[in-house]
C-alpha cells in the first residue's frame, strides 16, 4: 500500500493498538484510531473508587508467544509491565489500563466516536460516527468485537466478502458480570493475589492491594462465572447484588461494601476463527477485523491478530 494512504482502526484494545503500531513501523504515517468509550485498552481496565483501585477487565496476562516483541520487552523495561512471583503471570504496575495508555502514548485516538456504518466514496470510504462526524479513509481496520463489527457491516453501504460474513457470525463471546468490593477484613487466597474457580457463580477472585493496583488494602474484584453472567447479564444490577449476597456474606464475612459494578457483554470468545488469525472482508476496498478471537482469546493472540491484519494491509 502507498504509505500516502489513510487508516483507520476502529477500536483501541490491544489488538487495534498493535495494528497501529506495526503499521506505524512500517512507514504509515495517516493513521487514525478511533473509540467508542472515554477511554482506551478495551478489557485492559482499570477504575478508582473510595481512594482505591480496581482492575476490572483482564486480571493478568501471559506473555507466551509475544515476549520477544521489543514493545513488550519495552514496557517491562519501563516498569509498565511486571512478573508477578506466580511463573509467567505478568500484570500492570499501575493496572492492566497502564500498559494500552503507554503503548498508544505516540499514537492518534479520537474516543467517544462510535461508528454507526460505513459508505462507498469514488475513491475511498466514509465512516459515518453517532456524534454526526463523517469522515473519509482509504482504509478500515474493525478491531473491536466481532459482534460489533459486523452490526456495522451490515448497515454499511460496502462491498464484502459474504462468505468470510457467514463464517465470523458463527463467532460467539460470553459474557461477564464484575463485582468490585471493598472489605473490612483481609481474605486469603490461593495464589500470591488471586483465587481461580471451576464452580460457584465466581469465576475468580482478585485483592488489588496484593497485587499492587490500589495504594489502600482489600479491594477485591469478582468476576462472576459464565453461566451466572449469562443467567442474569439483562438484570439491573441491584439484582444480581441481591442474588450474590449469600455468596459475598460468606466470602467477607458480611464485611463488605459493593463500590461498583461493571458488565462485559463481550467477554471472552466462545469459539474462535480458525482459517486465519485476522481477515480482510473487503472486495473493492481493504476492511480488516482482527482481535483475540481469531486467535487464542488472550493477550497474546490479540497482539498477533494485530501484527497479522496489518501485515495484510501492507501488502496490498
Amino acid at each position: 500500500m502507498s504509505t500516502d494512504n489513510s487508516v483507520s482502526i476502529i477500536g483501541c484494545g490491544i489488538s487495534g493498538i498493535f495494528a497501529a503500531l506495526q503499521l506505524k513501523k512500517s512507514g504509515i504515517e495517516n493513521i487514525q484510531l478511533y473509540d467508542k468509550s472515554r477511554g482506551l485498552g478495551g478489557r485492559l481496565a482499570t477504575r478508582r473508587s473510595n481512594d482505591g483501585k480496581f482492575d476490572h477487565g483482564i486480571q493478568y496476562i501471559k506473555l507466551d508467544t509475544v515476549a520477544d516483541l521489543p514493545e513488550i520487552k519495552s514496557l517491562i523495561r519501563n516498569n509498565i509491565l511486571k512478573e508477578t512471583k506466580i511463573s509467567n503471570l505478568f500484570v500492570g504496575n499501575d493496572g492492566m489500563t497502564s500498559i494500552a495508555k503507554f503503548l498508544a502514548k505516540n499514537l492518534n485516538i479520537s474516543k467517544e466516536f462510535k461508528l454507526i456504518h460505513i459508505d462507498s466514496d469514488l475513491n475511498s470510504m466514509v465512516m459515518n460516527f453517532e456524534n454526526g462526524q463523517r469522515i473519509h479513509t482509504n482504509s478500515i481496520v474493525l478491531s473491536s468485537p466481532v459482534k460489533q463489527s459486523i452490526e456495522i457491516l451490515e448497515k454499511s453501504n460496502i462491498n464484502i466478502d459474504s462468505l468470510k460474513l457467514a463464517d465470523i457470525n458463527q463467532l460467539e463471546y460470553f459474557p461477564a458480570i464484575i463485582i468490585m468490593v471493598q472489605s473490612e477484613v483481609s481474605i486469603d487466597l490461593e495464589n500470591e493475589f488471586i483465587q481461580e474457580y471451576a464452580t460457584g457463580n465466581f469465576s475468580s477472585i482478585t485483592d488489588n492491594f496484593k497485587k499492587s493496583i490500589s495504594k489502600k488494602e482489600n479491594f477485591y474484584t469478582l468476576v462472576c462465572s459464565h453461566d451466572f453472567s449469562n443467567e442474569n447479564f439483562e438484570n439491573d444490577y441491584e439484582s444480581i447484588n441481591s442474588r450474590l449476597k449469600n455468596e459475598l456474606d460468606l466470602i467477607f464475612n458480611r464485611k463488605y461494601k459493593i463500590l461498583s459494578n461493571h458488565k462485559w457483554r463481550y467477554s471472552t470468545p466462545k469459539n474462535f476463527y480458525t482459517l486465519d488469525s485476522s481477515i480482510n472482508i473487503g472486495l473493492d476496498r481493504f476492511v480488516g477485523m482482527c482481535g483475540d478471537i481469531f486467535t487464542n482469546g488472550k493477550f497474546d493472540g490479540a497482539i498477533r491478530s494485530g501484527i497479522s491484519v496489518a501485515s495484510k494491509l501492507l501488502a496490498k
